[in-house]
């Protein structure tokens, strides 16, 4: 995976400083890989559209660490 680059500007005081710094890779990227491949193992191991499973296994895992928000009930 290439690595990827964030720029970030800010001005204070009449000061513009800018920053390049690298994007970190997903800490999550090996669960990705394994849960990708069960579901490609699930599909039968067909040819072609691995980015299919990919998609698939970062929306699954996104939705499990997802907090829930709740609405609290007011009292007036």
């Amino acid at each position: 995976m290439e690595k990827q680059w964030k720029t970030t500007t800010e001005r204070q005081d009449g000061i513009t400083t800018t920053t390049v710094e690298p994007i970190p890779q997903p800490e999550n990227q090996q669960e990705i890989t394994a849960l990708a491949y069960e579901f490609w193992l699930a599909r039968g191991c067909p040819d072609g559209t691995p980015e299919d499973d990919w998609f698939r296994a970062e929306e699954e895992l996104k939705n499990r660490t997802r907090p829930v928000l709740t609405a609290r009930a007011s009292g007036q």
